[in-house]
Formats: structure tokens, sequence, C-alpha cells
């Protein structure tokens, strides 16, 4: 089983802006939003 698609795209656009997010301007409810929440609604 492969994982996803929209779960792929979000992990590539993280990867894309690593640095922006590693950079301490970048807050956790931040990652949360655009990431955390939506890769767990894509996993159910």
């Amino acid at each position: 089983m492969s994982a996803p698609r929209e779960a792929i795209g979000i992990v590539e656009r993280f990867d894309r802006n690593r640095e922006s997010y590693q950079s301490g301007k970048y807050n956790e409810t931040q990652l949360r939003r655009e990431f955390i929440d939506p890769f767990f609604k894509i996993l159910g």
C-alpha cells in the first residue's frame, strides 16, 4: 500500500521549505495547522 497523494504533497512541501521552518520564526501552532492536522485528517 502506498501513501495517499495528499500526504506525499505535505511531506514534499515541508521538505522544500525546511530551512524556513527551522529558522525559529515558525511556531508550533503554525506547524500544527499547516502539517500535523491535515496529515492526521488524511490518515483518518
